[in-house]
């Protein structure tokens, strides 16, 4: 038995065991020599792809990975982390994808809690993953991950494996395992925590496939549909809007290069005639500040989530680039979105963050758990198939977080009489940076480890771009010369 059974209630559901696999291996069935993947000079058809996940997971197998092992990626936007989120669910394994930006510590915190067997990394993050390594006793299986279009004279290698070595010891043949049921843990995510160490939040096969199914249907998306996924693919934001959405009905997905410039976002959009993309606020208002402008005829939509997106910056971008955006609310606790605004557009309810999606319920409750009616403002909770089995390890959170049989978010809103749901403000202290989580605890652990620190506290500020900025406050010891800088 695997740690992650433990949570699983499998009372939930009673259905035939369903899993977003079964959306690839449809798609490699009906849509064999339909691209599924482009990026940078590679292009890829459902029927590769399909193959090179099955290679893949069964070079896994070969090494000792099965039911409920944890198989960690750290690595950009690339192919690679792409097909993790297929290939390692076929073993029976639990992909977990860290956030490239977190510090040696961080990683080597999650590496430990979520018992990772094996670490894949992009040898573009050699310098903090080295760091993390060193400080783990027991021992992680790395391979490399060598992107080609990465400066090849700042990389330094990590693991004893390569990747497309590894993964042609795999069989391509390889019968990929259907999970007991639907509640079967298939990724793990790390999200921050008020304690300053990161919560993982253990999503299943059905959080994945409900979800995803929702948005596309939503957006009626076809096999037409072409993604631009420009968020990162270590976030379900990624993972669920660019890539799992479209694949449920055989559409396509752009990934973009780790570190590409917002400057080549219309080009991107222009060349690879991409109909729909999903960002963050932040980017909206990027786009805006340069002088680029839009040479498609393609993109119809655009959703927007993770970041409070004011009304002034949604219509300056849909009067100068005649997209609409459809703005909308999710945690990583809620696979990704839980709620979108009205489409076609035509149907939205400006300044709302929409109706709920038909995987779950949305009610905004007071602290009894008590439904507030109509205009009231309250806290937004969830449940339905997209919530997660709940957090790995943490009882007393799990308890907290998950009652009533409500998944209660921390947030704030309000319902209007005919459904539309709005954003009313947090109820934690949380800075969302460039849609980004950030919680003060974490910054402020790290200040008051500096010895001439005496006293720090850590807010959010409002930014132009990023929606919000990091602001600390640091009182130092009287002897000390601390400066700013450093």
């Amino acid at each position: 038995m695997s740690h992650y059974d433990k949570n699983l209630d499998k009372n939930k559901a009673n259905f035939v065991p369903l899993t977003p696999l079964s959306f690839l291996e449809r798609a490699k069935d009906i849509y064999p020599n339909y691209e599924a993947l482009v990026y940078e000079d590679r292009k890829y058809t459902w029927s590769e792809i399909y193959k090179r996940c099955t290679k893949f997971a069964s070079a896994l197998e070969k090494i000792g990975i099965c039911k409920g092992d944890t198989v960690s990626f750290l690595a950009f936007n690339t192919p690679e982390i792409f097909e993790a989120h297929y290939s390692v669910p076929m073993t029976g394994g639990v992909l977990n994808t860290i956030n490239i930006r977190l510090d040696a510590k961080t990683i080597a915190y999650i590496l430990d809690h979520s018992d990772a067997k094996v670490l894949v990394v992009d040898r573009q993050l050699h310098v903090e993953v080295k760091k993390a390594l060193s400080t783990i006793k027991r021992k992680i299986i790395v391979i490399d991950i060598n992107d080609k279009f990465a400066d090849q004279s700042k990389l330094q290698k990590i693991g004893d494996l390569e990747y497309e070595e590894f993964l042609n010891t795999g069989d391509e043949n390889y019968i990929w395992k259907m999970p007991e049921d639907e509640w079967q843990a298939i990724s793990l995510s790390y999200t921050s925590g008020t304690t300053g160490n990161p919560k993982g939040v253990i999503l299943s096969h059905l959080n994945l496939l409900s979800d995803s199914k929702s948005i596309s249907e939503w957006f009626h998306f076809n096999t037409k549909t072409r993604t631009l996924c420009i968020l990162p693919l270590y976030h379900n934001n990624g993972q669920i809007t660019t890539l799992l959405a479209p694949l449920y009905q055989g559409g396509s997905t752009v990934i973009v290069q780790g570190k590409v410039s917002l400057l080549s976002f219309w080009d991107l959009v222009n060349r690879f005639d991409v109909t729909w993309t999903s960002v963050m606020a932040s980017i909206l208002s990027i786009l805006l500040s340069i002088s680029k402008e839009r040479k498609d005829q393609t993109l119809k939509a655009i959703l927007c989530g993770g970041q409070i997106l004011t009304r002034t910056i949604q219509k300056q971008f849909e009067d100068r680039f005649e997209v609409p955006i459809f703005e909308g609310y999710g945690l990583t606790e809620t696979t990704s979105f839980s709620c979108i605004n009205c489409f076609p557009a035509e149907k939205r309810r400006i300044g709302s963050i929409g109706k709920v999606l038909s995987a779950n319920e949305m009610s905004i409750l007071d602290k009894n758990s008590k439904d507030v009616g109509e205009n009231n403002v309250g806290e937004i909770c969830i449940r339905g198939y997209n919530v997660t089995i709940g957090y790995l390890g943490l009882k007393e959170k799990n308890e907290n977080s998950f009652r009533d049989g409500w998944f209660h978010s921390g947030d704030f809103g309000w319902k209007d009489s005919d459904g539309f749901f709005y954003f009313q403000g947090r109820k934690d202290f949380l800075i969302i940076k460039g849609g980004e989580n950030i919680y003060p605890a974490e910054i402020e652990n790290i200040l008051y480890s500096h010895p001439d620190i005496e006293e720090c506290a850590v807010i959010g500020i409002p930014h132009k771009l990023l929606g919000e900025d990091v602001c600390s406050f640091i009182k130092i010891k009287n002897e000390s010369n601390l400066s700013e800088n450093e």
